[in-house]
């Protein structure tokens, strides 16, 4: 006995379908592959790293890189000479801040290293809030600005 359904369709007709629905499915799955794809973004010597403002006119990428980094570190430094803060008799002289600066330029605290106290922490992240935009990383390959991450040793003393 043959099912109801196949007394409606012919033989050709259900293949033209299955091969059809096939076909869509699978042109489905290649523009999904497709978006999902990224440029190769890993960073070349080539790049533009971020620029503080001030550090524009530095020779080299090297040179705008340490003034970026004495800048932060200065930036950082005057906050708390204008907002003393006291600190835990227990708490390190030196930390890493671990920072990111996005595609738009901003300065974002991320972690700071060693673990410190959270008013350690969020005396750090008013300082880090204050630093002005920057001009963000550039890669020089796609032209485009991308968000880096990096590392910024601070003293701190009381």
């Amino acid at each position: 006995m043959i099912p109801q359904i196949f007394l409606y369709f012919s033989i050709p007709m259900l293949r033209a379908f299955f091969i059809g629905a096939i076909l869509l499915a699978n042109s489905c799955n290649q523009s999904d592959a497709e978006q999902v794809r990224k440029p190769n973004t890993s960073w070349q010597s080539t790049d533009q790293p971020p620029v503080y403002p001030g550090c524009e006119d530095r020779d080299s990428t090297s040179a705008q890189w340490s003034c970026f980094q004495a800048s932060i570190s200065r930036a950082v430094g005057v906050f708390f000479t204008d907002n003393p803060f006291p600190l835990n008799p227990n708490a390190p002289k030196a930390v890493v801040l671990h920072l990111t600066v996005d595609q738009s330029g901003k300065v974002v605290f991320k972690s700071i290293e060693p673990a410190t106290d959270n008013a350690t922490q969020e005396a750090m992240q008013k300082a880090i809030d204050k630093l002005p935009m920057v001009i963000p990383a550039t890669k020089t390959n796609l032209g485009v600005t991308a968000q880096v991450q990096f590392r910024i040793p601070i003293q701190l003393q009381n």
